[in-house]
């Protein structure tokens, strides 16, 4: 029922299933939003995320609603809400080529790949990955 964009900082979204098993189902970073399906389909979700902060983490929030009608109100709103899910498909959309049809050293390399375009920060040794991941 409630829309959260991420100013600073990152978080990992997980999912809990019956069995008890635990999924990682999104990395995201500054300007990433989450809580939007509830947003876009009118109808509370029944699906329920744990977000875990990696880093510091800054946040703004507001009712699904307020977005909605923000969103109405300017078109501009509507496209900074595309942006942020078009960066979300796309996140996903790698993820599911990072898992399926390599092996386990190939996914890795490629998980690598992806945390240092999303998270990486440039040194003078090469990119570091600022998060702690197990």
């Amino acid at each position: 029922e409630r829309v959260y964009l991420i100013r600073r900082g990152a978080v990992r979204l997980s999912r809990v299933y019956e069995s008890g098993e635990e999924i990682t189902v999104a990395l995201l970073r500054e300007n990433s939003l989450f809580g939007v399906l509830s947003l876009l389909t009118g109808h509370r979700s029944d699906r329920f995320y744990h977000a875990i902060a990696f880093t510091r983490v800054e946040m703004v929030t507001a009712p699904a609603a307020s977005v909605r009608a923000a969103i109405e109100a300017d078109t501009t709103d509507g496209l900074r809400l595309l942006q942020g899910l078009s960066s979300r498909i796309l996140q996903t959309e790698t993820m599911i080529e990072t898992l399926t049809h390599r092996d386990m050293s190939s996914r890795l390399v490629s998980f690598l790949l992806v945390l240092c375009r999303d998270f990486g920060v440039p040194d003078e040794l090469g990119i570091t990955i600022d998060l702690r991941l197990s």
